[in-house]
């Protein structure tokens, strides 16, 4: 198992050949699974992982009883 930054919402913008789910490259998103630990969390940290609140916790709804 791997840590990824996909979203699940997988749209190319066919502009930018990034992802608007994840903000991962095409080519990113094919190598993902041969890159190294230290290259997973490269991405990572350029898509501002671990500096930011992620996309799920903020759409995340909280039942108020």
């Amino acid at each position: 198992m791997y840590i990824s930054p996909c979203t699940g919402v997988c749209t190319i913008e066919p502009h930018t050949q990034v992802c608007t789910g994840c903000g991962r490259s095409t080519l990113e998103i094919r190598s993902w699974k041969e890159y190294t630990h230290e290259q997973r969390l490269e991405v990572m940290k350029r898509l501002g992982y671990g500096q930011r609140v992620g996309r799920e916790e903020r759409l995340r709804r909280y039942d108020r009883g």
